[in-house]
């Protein structure tokens, strides 16, 4: 069946909120700590928050064109495979489908049990059986017994939302918008409570007491980058679901900008409540990384924190569904194009859901969570995507030379500066990540260049597009 028999039913505010929906998970209240243990400096955590996030804008922005030039189902895999071939395009939606979306469904799905199990308490085997190892000859060991409880509990969760979006976008929409408007209302609610209900000296100009510089400072700002782009992470999703958007030229383009602006906004304000309340050995010390609940618990007392655990289960239950929503559609896509298992391309004939896609997903999803493998997975999304971020650039490029009449309803802003700067960012953003992975491999601080096998496990599908391709001609 062809996209355009889904469901054309989403206007401008359920597809914005679709957009923060799939940035704005768990990261942002503990990516912090990690950060400011790696750069010991406000002003500098600061400052990497704004560039990513003008970084990320100026890659929505390009994307943005692409999308008003191609408004269909499938998002960047359609791009990718109209612009460099059906190849490469491939080789995205795979990546998708064993690293980012699958991966990070799992990942959100666990952090929702683990703030759940806060609340409830959850089942757990012997700590001689949760410990038992599945060891994976060149990769490491996964522990697929390990927090079977929570695990179960990510799985029940993936299972309902898929079964949530099959029943129609729509309904999965007006559950996007309910989740995204409170997340939102109570992230706001962090910031005026640290601002209005703190008074202690503030420490948004501390500086370190053993402040790093030169490469040392260089690796720091790479490392924590790749932090805050994990938290900064979604905002092309909302492309996949093309198909199902009211006037997707201009609806979506404007929702990915103001979606965009929104997320940055909101996560710059965090951070600065974070430091205006908490020293800089506090944020970096806060007890599993729990920024965000260190920063309650000093404003408002112990309460602060069992709230902040309410809204990151909001915040992780909100993310998972965007991500279910989206992702699902990129495989639906692939196997329009006869690329990925054509049941995937199936409709359901009530609900106008791509169901099957849908299901494998979750399947997959699922599975990584069980395994204990997301975590693993998910570590080696950044420089895979950031990789393929680049020939999205380089492709606004290329169509306005090959098609230099063609219509485009938006155009990149500041073009072709802000196209540029985005893809030699790229460029040097995954250079940098491929080194640090590399020093950090030979330091024995990881067990695997995580850089080189995620790009291993992207090339692992070529059989599988050799295999759908010769089925094209049964």
């Amino acid at each position: 069946m062809r996209a355009e028999k889904l469901d054309r039913s989403l206007t401008l505010f359920p597809t914005t909120a679709i957009v923060v929906g799939s940035v704005v998970g768990s990261g942002i209240f503990v990516s912090s700590a990690q950060m400011t243990r790696d750069l010991q400096n406000a002003q500098i955590l600061i400052a990497v928050w704004i560039f990513t996030g003008l970084m990320t804008l100026f890659g929505a922005l390009t994307q943005c064109e692409l999308i008003g030039q191609m408004p269909t189902t499938g998002g960047l895999y359609k791009y990718l495979s109209n612009i460099y071939g059906e190849k490469i395009g491939f080789m995205y939606g795979w990546a998708n489908f064993t690293i980012a979306g699958s991966g990070a469904i799992a990942a959100l799905a666990f952090i929702f049990a683990n703030y759940f199990s806060e609340f409830i308490p959850l089942p757990h085997l012997g700590a001689e059986l949760e410990a038992w190892p599945l060891t994976i000859p060149y990769v490491g060991s996964i522990f697929p017994l390990a927090d079977l409880g929570k695990k179960m509990v990510g799985i029940i969760l993936i299972l309902f939302l898929t079964a949530l979006n099959i029943r129609g976008v729509k309904f999965g929409a007006k559950l996007q918008s309910l989740s995204t408007s409170a997340k939102v209302l109570a992230i706001l609610g962090i910031v005026l409570s640290a601002f209005f209900l703190f008074h202690g000296e503030s420490h948004l100009f501390e500086q370190s007491s053993q402040p790093i510089a030169g490469f040392a400072l260089i690796a720091a700002i790479t490392a924590s980058m790749s932090s805050a782009f994990w938290a900064y992470d979604g905002w092309g999703n909302v492309a996949y679901i093309a198909g199902e958007v009211r006037h997707p030229e201009k609806t979506v383009p404007r929702a990915i900008v103001l979606g965009t602006l929104g997320f940055i906004f909101l996560y710059i304000l965090i951070n600065l409540a974070y430091l205006h309340v908490l020293p800089l050995s506090q944020i970096a010390a806060a007890p599993n990384d729990r920024v965000a609940a260190a920063v309650m618990s000093v404003a408002v007392g112990p309460q602060g924190a069992i709230l902040v655990a309410l809204l990151i289960i909001l915040s992780t239950f909100d993310t998972t569904n965007s991500s279910i929503l989206t992702n699902a559609r990129v495989y639906f896509a692939m196997a329009e194009d006869r690329v990925f298992t054509s049941k995937a391309g199936e409709i359901h004939s009530r609900y106008q859901t791509p169901y099957k896609a849908l299901s494998y997903q979750g399947l997959w999803a699922g599975f990584l969570l069980l395994t204990g493998s997301f975590d693993l997975i998910t570590s080696m999304y950044v420089f895979v995507n950031w990789a393929l971020y680049i020939l999205l650039g380089v492709g606004v490029f290329i169509l306005r030379w090959q098609k230099p009449d063609a219509q485009r309803p938006f155009k990149t802003p500041g073009y072709p500066l802000v196209p540029l700067i985005f893809v030699l960012f790229s460029c040097l953003f995954v250079m940098l990540t491929l080194y640090n992975d590399i020093h950090e491999y030979n330091l024995g601080h990881q067990p695997i260049i995580k850089s080189l096998m995620g790009t291993l496990l992207v090339v692992s599908g070529l059989p599988f597009y050799i295999y759908w391709k010769k089925q094209q001609h049964n």
